[in-house]
């Protein structure tokens, strides 16, 4: 029956269902509210469910079901898993959690098999070990000392020792399958020593157990395994079971000037212990203020004749150094030790060593009164008993506790916390002291650089924050997607390694790349030569490959399992090859080109192997394989994937999310760029064009008209930019009205763009090359064009010269000409005496371009050809000039081009090589017949007859000889003026040219002149006839010469 709670409002309480009901309210009326309130309590007050399903705690499930499931995947290829294709490529972002967890809970090499909680997903696409590896620190110890014992004397013993082969299976071999080939094979013994029955007593029965103990009370604190406390007889045989591991320093004062507060001081003021590690200088700001007294001129300077030893200035910093930042004092002597260890277990607890030597008691001084006689008939009464007289002296654990009290940490403890396996160091204590005489370079080094490792670590450490404990494996088990169970740790790995090997290979074929295989030791390998766009398409980023490669090193890890349990390997052979795999991970796998850093690992792992193989191989024990000492190479790469797993985890998780949701670019609008700028005018260019076709079209044309005039477009554009005349017959007058409109519209942009670049380029802006190319391309157009319409105007207006103007110029000419006595030069005879030297200057002339050339191309080799055949032939030569002169007047076309300076552009025209060479010998002719002719008066300036610095001379005596040149009584100044023949050539006029060239020259050389002029010039496609114009050319000098010198414009 429903309660009902006392109402505590204004109104009357509500009254108990004893008393009489008001008229209002009826029994089920009441019944149901409380029912409501109920229900509004419960959910009030009930425990917040997280996950969408609760479960009691979960059973363990039996074995075969995770088989089963991970059996029937496969490779995931069947139609049925594409669901399930989905979840494991999920599952590649927690991969390197799956590979950290297993390889943290490797069998040990004294172990045959080793049973691991697993907790995987129900459709087989990751599985985790659930389990954490706590060990007792003393007994971890002891057991890897026994490992070292029992692989020194099976290498001492085995006559061939076999190294195993890696990769343990071949590269198209599938993971075996655990049920069909490992579950029924009996393992090989593992490595144990034989322990004795009563030595041993203490330890015998559980020593190489996993986790020894753990169901008894009384050692252990239970199943969670975190606290240890044991008696002192065990303590003592774990201790001489881990002796061979162990320093045997008791005294502090070994460690003088080679402990952290010596290497700190060392690493502060850049100096290097003979021994210890050197490092980069701390602290480089060397104090140049008081520069003024330096330590060569200071008065207070102490004057010390002999150099300071290194270990003087890290013993005492402040006394023996200028700058002492950052130094650590340390102490200078710790009291003497006078505990000698034992090696003989018989030998009483108080025993006096031959090594103290008895101080000899002499030279002693009275200082106080003599005791008095001793009174010999004093007695003792007889009740009187010495102290402790039934405690014995020692007891069987008295010099096993003495020695446990000076033995090191964790031996002097007898209780203490669990720690996890591979936070243990087996070998710290060995680098930490100094290196052994006589070891090789190689060695030395490697001690040094274990030093700096070690010293770094400690500099760097920080208290660890306090921080929120989560349990990821918590969170799993909680959800409906998880089962446990409990597996051999050998068929976790092969399901990580298949589980690993679909997730990469689902990736792949994700994008589509049937060209790459990725084999079973995860090499990614093409099935064919890619091409370039193949080999973009294929790229992976570091996480795919940083993954792939952690996993090649699990795959060989778990492989090398695998052949133990198969039989192929013993256990020792195993040891050696799990320590050659996580010493040689540059070797074996590629993971150093997808994260560098990693490279710090390897060549630790490397130091490490110095340190143990010279510790292994000494005495009976010889070099090669056969040391199976794995675990510090192993505790670094697990320190690695516990750092870098959060890292992995995160990478992946973007690859993923690319992958399933693609990339979030795809939604922004593109910025215009200075390479779109042109595309993006043109598309809207074309957008209000189809727009403008779609408005003027009537209804009933098709749409594919608007293609059509687009192309249309494009052409007019183009004919615009070659300078061809555009028509279309047949074309409405709208439409070609509308296409001119816009085309216009384009060619107005088009200048404009250039003017304006050219004007940031002349200001010396900061202009990309490629706009300064484009820009050149432009204005070469832009002025062949202009060049054009105003040949056009020169015919359609022209000439310029009147007939009267002519003939004056004409008439003057004659009688300049007489006045001068000139005769005209006669065209070059056959049997010239001067025409070798001529066309060697000529040619000479031409070659002195190339001087500095490198690289030609096809038309300059072509030339230089021809000009070494001209010296070779010079009379074939000298026809072959003559007989063009005479006959030739149609000529090759032109090419033109602009050499930007940047402030100005300079036309270059290249001349086709036979022509040039032809121009090249008329221009050393007529030079030298009109100079032997005196053609040009004395007072054309600068002339051959005078060097210029003569002129200059001259000048200025000239101007200095005048009369009262230099008076400006009356604000008189002189003046000298230049003017310059601006556009000179657009208005001369051919004909009048040849009539007056007829004067001065042969008529068939006139004629050639003439005919020069009238070429074809060449830029790309644009073609441009010249009739009204000088092409710059070699003989123009010699026209222009007798107006006021050189003009030069333009060079070839």
């Amino acid at each position: 029956m429903a309660a009902v709670f006392p109402y505590r409002g204004g109104c009357a309480p509500v009254p108990s269902p004893l008393a009489p009901l008001p008229d209002y309210m009826s029994e089920e009326k009441l019944q149901e509210k409380a029912r409501k309130w109920q229900q509004l309590q419960a959910k009030r007050y009930a425990e917040k469910r997280k996950f969408g399903f609760v479960d009691a705690q979960k059973e363990d499930m039996p074995p075969e079901h995770v088989r089963k499931i991970i059996r029937d995947h496969g490779d995931m290829t069947n139609r049925k898993f594409r669901h399930d294709k989905r979840v494991y490529l999920g599952a590649l972002k927690y991969m390197p959690h799956a590979v950290l967890k297993l390889l943290e809970n490797m069998p040990m090499p004294w172990e045959q098999i080793r049973d691991v909680p697993v907790l995987y997903h129900i459709t087989g696409a990751i599985s985790f070990v659930n389990e954490i590896p706590w060990v007792i620190e003393p007994v971890y110890i002891a057991q890897w000392g026994s490992m070292w014992i029992m692989m020194r004397r099976e290498k001492r013993d085995r006559r061939h020792f076999k190294r195993m082969r890696f990769p343990p299976f071949d590269d198209e071999e599938p993971p075996l399958d655990y049920a069909d080939n490992i579950l029924d094979v009996e393992p090989l013994e593992a490595i144990q020593l034989e322990l004795d029955p009563e030595e041993d007593a203490p330890v015998l029965d559980w020593f190489y157990d996993h986790q020894p103990l753990k169901d008894n009370r009384k050692y252990v604190n239970g199943s969670t395994y975190q606290r240890w406390q044991f008696t002192l007889p065990m303590m003592s045989t774990l201790y001489r079971l881990a002796n061979q591991l162990l320093t045997d320093l008791v005294d502090d004062n070994y460690f003088y000037l080679f402990d952290l507060k010596a290497f700190f001081t060392s690493k502060a003021l850049n100096m290097a212990i003979p021994g210890g590690p050197k490092f980069e200088p701390l602290v480089r700001d060397i104090n140049l203020q008081d520069e003024d007294w330096n330590e060569f001129n200071d008065i207070n300077k102490i004057i010390i004749r002999q150099p300071i030893r290194t270990e003087y200035k890290i013993a005492f910093p402040y006394l023996y150094n200028n700058l002492p930042h950052h130094v650590h004092l340390t102490w200078y002597h710790t009291p003497n030790v006078v505990f000698i260890k034992t090696e003989d277990p018989d030998l009483p607890a108080f025993y006096f060593d031959p090594l103290i030597n008895p101080i000899s008691h002499r030279h002693s001084v009275k200082s106080q009164e003599p005791l008095p006689d001793d009174d010999e008939e004093f007695e003792l009464p007889e009740f009187v008993e010495p102290f402790l007289k039934d405690t014995p002296l020692y007891t069987d654990n008295t010099a096993n506790g003495i020695a446990l009290l000076w033995a090191p940490r964790p031996f002097n403890l007898r209780s203490g916390r669990t720690r996890r396996a591979l936070d243990i160091p087996l070998v710290k204590n060995w680098y930490r002291e100094h290196c052994p005489a006589g070891q090789p370079v190689k060695v030395r080094v490697s001690y040094q650089k274990l030093l700096k490792y070690y010293v770094l670590n400690a500099l760097k450490h920080r208290p660890p924050k306090a921080q929120k404990k989560r349990y990821l494996f918590r969170s799993f088990k909680a959800t409906k997607f998880f089962q446990s169970t409990k597996l051999d740790w050998v068929e976790v790995g092969l399901q990580v390694c298949r589980q690993g090997y679909n997730m990469l290979n689902l990736l792949i074929h994700r994008k589509n790349l049937n060209y790459l295989h990725l084999d079973y030791n995860f090499n990614l390998k093409p099935v064919k030569t890619l091409t370039t766009k193949e080999r973009k398409k294929s790229r992976f980023g570091n996480a795919f490959h940083l993954c792939r490669e952690v996993l090649r090193l699990t795959k060989l890890v778990v492989d090398s399992h695998v052949q133990y349990r198969l039989g192929n390997v013993d256990a020792f052979q195993l040891a050696d090859g799990l320590q050659y795999i996580f010493a040689h991970v540059g070797q074996l796998t590629g993971m150093y080109r997808y994260k560098y850093k990693l490279m710090r690992q390897i060549r630790m792992c490397k130091d490490l192997k110095h340190l143990i193989y010279y510790r292994f191989n000494t005495g009976p024990v010889g070099k090669g394989p056969g040391c199976g000492f794995w675990a510090p190479g192993w505790r670094v790469w697990l320190f690695f994937m516990r750092g870098i797993t959060p890292l992995l985890e995160r990478w992946l998780g973007n690859l993923l999310a690319r992958q399933f949701e693609g990339r979030h670019s795809k939604g922004v609008a593109k910025t215009v760029t200075k390479q779109r700028v042109e595309s993006h005018f043109d598309l809207e260019l074309r957008a209000a064009v189809m727009h403008d076709i779609l408005d003027m079209m009537p209804e009933g044309i098709k749409q594919n008209k608007a293609r059509t005039i687009l192309q249309h477009l494009s052409e007019a554009w183009r004919c615009w930019k070659a300078n061809i005349p555009w028509k279309v017959p047949g074309l409405p007058t709208p439409i070609e009205n509308m296409i001119l409109r816009y085309v216009k519209a384009k060619a107005d942009w088009w200048t404009n763009t250039a003017h304006y670049n050219r004007e940031r380029i002349r200001r010396g802006a900061t202009v990309d090359k490629t706009v300064c190319k484009k820009n050149l391309g432009r204005l070469t157009r832009l002025y062949l064009k202009a060049e054009q319409e105003r040949q056009h105007n020169y015919l359609k207006d022209g000439p310029y010269i009147t007939a009267e103007e002519a003939v004056a110029v004409y008439t003057t000419t004659v009688h300049w000409l007489e006045s001068r006595r000139f005769s005209p030069i006669p065209f070059p005879p056959l049997s010239y005496k001067h025409d070798t030297k001529l066309l060697i200057l000529a040619l000479e002339r031409l070659k002195e371009a190339y001087s500095v050339k490198s690289r030609l191309n096809q038309s300059q080799r072509e030339e230089l050809g021809l000009i070494e055949q001209a010296y070779d032939n010079p009379h074939e030569a000298l026809s072959r000039i003559k007989r063009h002169l005479l006959t030739q007047r149609a000529f090759k076309e032109v090419g033109i081009e602009f050499m930007d300076l940047y402030s100005h552009l300079v036309p270059v025209y290249d001349v086709e090589p036979l022509e040039k060479i032809t121009d090249a010998y008329l221009d050393q002719y007529l030079w030298y017949e009109a100079d032997k002719r005196r053609l040009f008066p004395p007072w054309i300036k600068p002339a051959d007859t005078e060097p210029p610095p003569l002129l200059v001379y001259k000048w200025c005596q000239g101007i200095n000889n005048l009369q009262d040149v230099w008076e400006t009584s009356e604000g008189e100044c002189n003046v000298m003026l230049e003017s310059r023949f601006e556009k000179m050539y657009e208005k001369i006029d051919l004909t009048l040219l040849n009539r007056l060239l007829r004067l001065i020259v042969d008529h068939n050389i006139a004629d050639y002149m003439t005919a020069k002029n009238n070429v074809v010039i060449n830029y790309k496609v644009m073609i441009a006839i010249q009739e009204r114009a000088y092409v710059d050319c070699k003989i123009k000098r010699f026209w222009t010469h007798g107006g006021g010198g050189d003009t030069r414009l333009g060079r070839e």
